[in-house]
């Protein structure tokens, strides 16, 4: 049988990771866009149209960083459980025969 090469450490801390960052861009996001919008010589035109798209990207990355970075540490605590299961019902299996199975 093939392993897999994700590790839940890893999962865990790229969890942690996107989750901070979706935090940060909700919490600093906001204040930077309200202080570009709001200048004296903010431009009406072409540049106002690059903003409002910016703007939409933005959110959706926004709004999408932190439920995926606590999805990512809830798989991680769930692989950590399943391979401990799975650790103990193969430390079962090599006690009942006396090999450990591979």
């Amino acid at each position: 049988m093939t392993e897999s090469k994700l590790r839940p450490k890893v999962v865990l801390w790229w969890g942690i990771g996107l989750a901070v960052a979706g935090l940060l861009l909700n919490l600093l996001l906001p204040q930077v866009g309200y202080a570009l919008t709001v200048q004296v010589n903010a431009s009406t035109r072409v540049d106002q149209g690059m903003l409002t798209a910016l703007s939409v990207v933005l959110d959706l990355i926004r709004q999408t960083l932190l439920p995926l970075g606590i999805a990512l540490i809830a798989a991680s605590v769930v692989m950590a459980y399943i391979a401990g299961l799975l650790g103990m019902r193969a430390d079962v299996e090599a006690d009942e025969t006396g090999v450990p199975e591979s």
